[in-house]
């Protein structure tokens, strides 16, 4: 997880929040972690032009892991089993929006995650 999240005490709340109260996903906007009920997803979708930052932590935030792999790409692990199946859906959604128009952004987002050192070699 990026240091980011790591040092931010009330995104820490809040990801405890969701992780130990059913019913509840970690939203990202504009930099920060938001507790949503998950009967209220449907109010926050997500948009084609995330930011970087949001991206990266919006997938943290749900459990997924950034790594590289043999051919030194920037990829997404999943965890095992998400807290639930809306939270699988919103991982997938945020991973979708890295397409052909994510083509510039690919870059920033390698940049963005050496800067915040939360990148692991891949196994």
């Amino acid at each position: 997880m990026s240091q980011r999240l790591l040092a931010d005490p009330a995104a820490a709340v809040v990801l405890r929040i969701c992780r130990s109260s059913p019913g509840f996903i970690p939203i990202v906007a504009r930099g920060q972690v938001y507790p949503v009920r998950e009967s209220d997803i449907g109010n926050y979708p997500v948009h084609s032009d995330l930011s970087v930052e949001d991206f990266v932590l919006g997938l943290e935030a749900l459990g997924c892991h950034f790594f590289r792999d043999g051919m030194d790409d920037v990829c997404v692990r999943e965890p095992e089993s998400f807290r639930s199946p809306v939270w699988a859906t919103r991982a997938r959604q945020i991973q979708a929006l890295m397409t052909d128009t994510w083509e510039g952004r690919r870059t920033a987002l390698s940049d963005y995650l050496h800067e915040q050192d939360g990148l692991s070699d891949a196994d």
